[in-house]
């Protein structure tokens, strides 16, 4: 195989990523009245599942940068990627609200490791500057793309009658492509070298998680709650990990 035709290959690899990363977040929003029939849950507990995902992804997606230049873009996208099969298999598999939620904070956290190798990856292989455009062109038209077939099999899905509930299917259809993707990725990512040098900022990623979390989770939780103590109390904890980041 052609280095030219190899870094077309490797740039459709990568694209899987935000491919899957960016179709989780518009397929949960159209199937939300459907999740939240088929899972029992309240409308705290259907928001969470859509502000969970996105705060794993927020809160990650530095410490996932570090995280190649550490172990390696190649094993950090693998692992990534298969760490967000499993979890969308956790999250169709789901049987209380708290099992999704759990199940898509860590999803977000596996798309925030997985997006990062690929930017990487296209800074690397495509030098030139036309090229370089052009790839990142077609990297953000998948990104736009997967927004709107997640709209559609958001609602489509949850409609088709088969031995589950159409609602996992929203989850489970990431199994297929991601599969299919690890053995790609594992076959034709090119090998890179480790930067042993690039540390990770544990303190701050769990002072950011802590503010968030604190911030996020009354404002959600609250109203169906009559806001309870602990709902006025969060965002001051909040603020002082803010403060102390």
């Amino acid at each position: 195989m052609s280095s030219q035709i190899s870094k077309w290959l490797v740039l459709a690899i990568i694209s899987s990523s935000v491919f899957l990363s960016v179709m989780d977040i518009f397929i949960v929003n159209v199937a939300i009245p459907a999740i939240k029939t088929g899972i029992h849950g309240t409308d705290s507990d259907i928001q969470l599942v859509i502000a969970l995902y996105l705060l794993g992804y927020a809160i990650f997606l530095v410490t996932g940068g570090r995280a190649g230049d550490y172990f390696g873009k190649k094993k950090v996208f693998v692992v990534a990627m298969l760490l967000f099969v499993i979890i969308s298999a956790a999250c169709g598999f789901a049987q209380t609200p708290w099992q999704l939620n759990a199940a898509r904070f860590f999803q977000g956290i596996s798309a925030a490791w997985m997006i990062p190798q690929g930017i990487t990856y296209i800074q690397e292989l495509f030098p030139d500057g036309r090229e370089r455009t052009k790839a990142l062109g077609i990297y953000g038209s998948v990104a736009g793309s997967a927004s709107v077939i997640g709209q559609f099999l958001g609602g489509l899905l949850p409609e088709v009658d088969s031995f589950l509930e159409g609602w996992r299917l929203v989850f489970l259809i990431n199994l297929p492509i991601g599969l299919m993707v690890v053995p790609m990725a594992l076959f034709f990512l090119p090998p890179d070298s480790r930067r042993r040098s690039a540390g990770f900022d544990l303190r701050g990623v769990l002072l950011l998680t802590g503010a968030l979390v604190c911030l996020i989770y009354p404002l959600i939780r609250g109203r169906e709650l009559d806001w309870p103590w602990w709902c006025i109390a969060m965002p001051g904890a909040g603020v002082i990990c803010w403060w102390r980041l």
